[in-house]
């Protein structure tokens, strides 16, 4: 669930629903919002601003509604600092004031602030503060802030499995989502930690990141040798990958004879992709010459 935009459209929409872009100010309006402090006024005004594209006196509004105690201001300044409008970014004052809303009882700051943890909007990504953020906003009443804790443990809660109770399975699961958010240097973090604890899925990726030079430097030797701890645990699929970079010798010497072993050994495991680079391979080199290693592979 992308909440944080949802909450910024539901700001955005709801909040500033307007009744007529450029409409002039009711001086009334400012009378009640300046001398009595009537919030819902002040709200109004702000609102008239916002859509005449006067940010500046919006903010001026939105700063009063927030100081006299309604944390719903409090939530429309930190999205003002987040999104700069009207002047530059600054997430260090917005986190202030969606904290300030989350502490005394707004929970839409509270979700607002998971969110932002979530998708690593201007802060790092942190799973385990958007879930303590939700499930503030879920304790407190707010029914998206229950989805958002629920979707989201069921795709990181495992994270926690890994860190706090070393489940293997799970730290594997935890490198996959950081990969997927493109937060490499978290998902090897996760990945080597399920390779330590012999998880040879976790030694295959783990493999495939020093192949890469993905946030490691570039180390095509180990990336073979946990290639083969993965293979020999028993992940054919790496198998695979294995066979095919002694075939094409890319980066590593050509060793034809290992190529065979690795397709034999994923043919025996019932691996279609095997047993057809297999056959490839095994044609295509013991047609011209027999005695070299074929005999030892024939099926």
């Amino acid at each position: 669930m992308k909440l944080l935009f949802v909450i910024f459209t539901v700001i955005t929409v709801v909040t500033f629903s307007s009744s007529t872009l450029l409409a002039e100010i009711n001086e009334e309006l400012i009378t009640q919002c300046d001398e009595e402090n009537n919030v819902d006024a002040c709200l109004e005004v702000a609102e008239k601003y916002v859509n005449a594209k006067d940010y500046t006196n919006a903010y001026k509004y939105i700063d009063k509604i927030c100081s006299s105690g309604e944390m719903l201001g409090c939530i429309l300044q930190g999205s003002f600092y987040l999104q700069g409008i009207d002047g530059e970014k600054n997430p260090e004052k917005a986190i202030k004031y969606y904290t300030k809303a989350c502490d005394r009882g707004e929970m839409l700051g509270c979700a607002i602030l998971g969110g932002m943890y979530e998708e690593g909007v201007e802060v790092e990504i942190d799973f385990k503060k958007a879930l303590k953020f939700y499930q503030i906003a879920c304790d407190g009443g707010l029914a998206d802030g229950c989805g958002a804790y629920n979707e989201l443990y069921r795709e990181i809660g495992l994270l926690i499995k890994c860190d706090e109770y070393k489940d293997i399975d799970a730290c594997v699961t935890a490198g996959e989502k950081y990969y997927e958010k493109e937060d490499f240097e978290n998902s090897f973090k996760y990945i080597k930690k399920a390779c330590d604890g012999r998880e040879m899925l976790g030694c295959g990726i783990l493999g495939y990141f020093y192949y890469s030079g993905t946030v490691v430097k570039q180390d095509y030797k180990k990336a073979i040798k946990l290639y083969t701890k993965s293979c020999n645990g028993g992940e054919i699929d790496v198998c695979l990958v294995l066979g095919e970079l002694y075939e094409d010798g890319e980066t590593i010497d050509i060793n034809l004879g290992k190529a065979l072993q690795l397709y034999k050994k994923a043919c025996d495991s019932k691996n279609d992709k095997g047993c057809q680079k297999f056959d490839e391979l095994y044609k295509s080199e013991c047609s011209t010459d027999p005695k070299k290693f074929c005999k030892k592979y024939k099926k």
